[in-house]
């Protein structure tokens, strides 16, 4: 019940739906059953006729045959009925399944929206999907059709004792007291089995994860000659998600049997209790057939009572199989869940920027991914308005996790940043990132025409406006070249080469113009002629703005106002790029490195 009260804020505008549904259940659950009584009274009718022959001087009851032509009439209603019932519940709980993991997919990648970029990073890509996609379905197939299924069974059972207790209390008092083994061992497998189900799904999640990255980075493995340690790497988790699936397939196959076998034991007791009943002509457990049939218990009501025993113990062998379902959806559940309920990403601001960001200071930062590395030491730093800061440093030495506290997708663990002379934290998140623009190493790119990727980041941008942008960035020789121009649509795995993503990436800035721009390694997947040219447009872009260069390429960044060096997260030397030269320093060492 605990796991069962998150599913129910989902359930929200359904809940009408869900009520009527469970009355068209027990509507078509009642017509189905009391088929077999109505049954048993034809059964009883014609025996007795055939036992007992009119003599003429006898009183025969009924020689018109008036019951046996209303009770079939009745049971051709009573078909009818139960049929609309049962179309009528199908199609409201098909309505309802539909409607929930519409709202739970909306709100679980809402929820991704919303977490911390530290959180997304931390997690599985391929878990994430696998949540989103597989864990999703596997709640509407297993917790709303296994409900469903569960009341069906528990409505079934509760009619079937009234039938049954009609019938003949002695038998039904068998079936009842014997039935309670079944359903202790169908708990006692599922409460093994929850654990295999929970371990498939999270093996489910780390294959899709490794085959997603593996294809994403084909090219890659195939340069470096890896393919048989990836193809490893994949036996070795295939070979484990084979094992936890077969765990949980063998646990759930061992149900259905077991109760199965219980329930023959059942159905043997009762075939010979009931067939001393009818033997000994006797009228213990009081037969229930009414009109002017036998007191006794007779044939018919045998036929009726093993059609409702076997009735009866099918729900439990129903409810066995449901109950798999159930273990495998609860597992899924609880992982939406954990994701649904990721930590927030927070945004404690409330001010915004007004007018332009003048300065960006940075005090004694300190930060580390984990609790036992430090990635920023002690770092301090002020930018002025029009300044053009560069980052230099070997590569891990902190350059882009500065970016992302800057950014605020990460949090400094101590120290202080400060927009114009404000708490960064005060400043709400959206205000300063409109004040940002980005270009970084990764391309981000969009399904999409070529002309929405450009204009992604501005609402309302003309065709003009994206032209002249793509112009700036050096991007509209390729573009024209393609079969539709700026209407081609591309994807990240469309074709396109890195350096031309990337061009898009810096149309995309031109586009924006912001005050504020960070280049991280942006020309990094450009061809040397192009980034010439690119640079021009750049030095036209950051006239009057501020900027923040990382780059490996230190021809790009030398008029630079002021070059940070960095290494092991803490800045070890500044200056021009002829101050710090002269040094002779670490940063002479880096510069003479590239172009001895």
């Amino acid at each position: 019940m605990k796991k069962l009260k998150r599913l129910w804020p989902w359930l929200k505008g359904t809940r009408l739906a869900i009520i009527l549904s469970l009355v068209f259940s027990s509507l078509a659950t009642i017509c189905k059953l009391a088929i077999p009584y109505i049954a048993g009274l034809l059964i009883n009718y014609f025996a007795d006729h055939r036992a007992h022959v009119c003599r003429p001087e006898d009183t025969c009851m009924d020689e018109s045959g008036f019951i046996p032509v209303l009770l079939l009439f009745v049971l051709a209603i009573i078909l009818v009925a139960g049929t609309i019932f049962r179309h009528i519940f199908d199609y409201t709980k098909a309505y309802i399944g539909q409607k929930v993991i519409f709202r739970v997919r909306k709100e679980l990648f809402k929820a991704y929206l919303d977490a911390p970029i530290k959180e997304i990073d931390a997690s599985s890509k391929g878990d994430l999907i696998q949540r989103l996609i597989n864990d999703i379905e596997n709640v509407q197939t297993g917790l709303l059709s296994g409900f469903a299924a569960l009341y069906d069974g528990v409505t079934t059972i509760l009619v079937t004792l009234f039938f049954m207790f009609t019938l003949n209390w002695i038998l039904a008092l068998i079936v009842v007291l014997l039935t309670p083994i079944s359903i202790v061992v169908s708990h006692f497998v599922s409460k093994y089995n929850s654990k295999h189900f929970k371990a498939q799904a999270a093996t489910s999640g780390e294959l899709s994860s490794f085959v997603n990255e593996t294809l994403k980075n084909s090219t890659s493995i195939r340069t470096l000659g890896i393919a048989e340690d990836k193809e490893k790497e994949f036996e070795e988790l295939n070979e484990k998600f084979r094992q936890n699936s077969f765990k949980a397939t063998m646990g759930a196959s061992t149900i259905n049997p077991s109760t199965r076998l219980i329930n023959a034991f059942i159905n043997a007791a009762l075939v010979m209790v009931g067939a001393f009943l009818i033997i000994n002509g006797t009228n213990i457990g009081g037969g229930g057939m009414p009109f002017y049939f036998a007191l006794g218990f007779a044939v018919g009501d045998l036929c009726a009572f093993l059609t409702y025993a076997s009735n009866y113990m099918q729900p439990f062998n129903e409810v066995s199989d449901v109950m798999n379902e159930l273990s495998y959806a609860f597992s899924s559940l609880e992982r939406i869940n954990n994701a649904v309920h990721m930590p927030k990403d927070i945004d404690e601001g409330k001010k915004n920027i007004s007018g332009k960001i003048d300065t960006l200071k940075m005090e004694n930062l300190f930060f580390g991914y984990t609790d036992d590395k430090l990635v920023i030491n002690d770092f301090s730093l002020e930018v002025r308005r029009g300044q053009r800061v560069a980052l230099v440093g070997p590569s891990g030495c902190g350059k882009t996790t500065l970016i992302n506290l800057l950014m605020r997708f990460y949090e400094p663990a101590n120290g202080k940043i400060s927009i114009n002379e404000e708490f960064a934290g005060d400043i709400l998140k959206k205000s300063l990132r409109n004040h940002v623009g980005m270009v970084l190493q990764d391309t981000w790119i969009f399904t999409g025409t070529v002309f929405d990727n450009i204009a992604y980041g501005k609402e309302g941008a003309t065709l003009s406006e994206v032209k002249e942008a793509a112009r700036r960035a050096e991007a509209d020789g390729f573009i024209e070249r393609l079969p539709q121009g700026y209407d081609t649509v591309i994807s990240d795995s469309s074709g396109l080469s890195s350096g031309e993503k990337q061009l898009i990436n810096v149309a995309r800035l031109m586009l924006l113009e912001p005050d504020f721009i960070i280049l991280d390694e942006a020309t990094s997947n450009i061809d040397v002629r192009t980034e010439k040219l690119l640079n021009d447009s750049f030095k036209e872009l950051l006239k009057g703005r501020t900027s923040l260069v990382v780059a490996h390429r230190l021809s790009t960044i030398v008029s630079s106002d002021l070059i940070v060096v960095m290494k092991d997260g803490a800045i070890i030397e500044q200056g021009t790029h002829e101050e710090l030269y002269r040094k002779k320093g670490f940063y002479h060492e880096l510069y003479e490195a590239q172009f001895k």
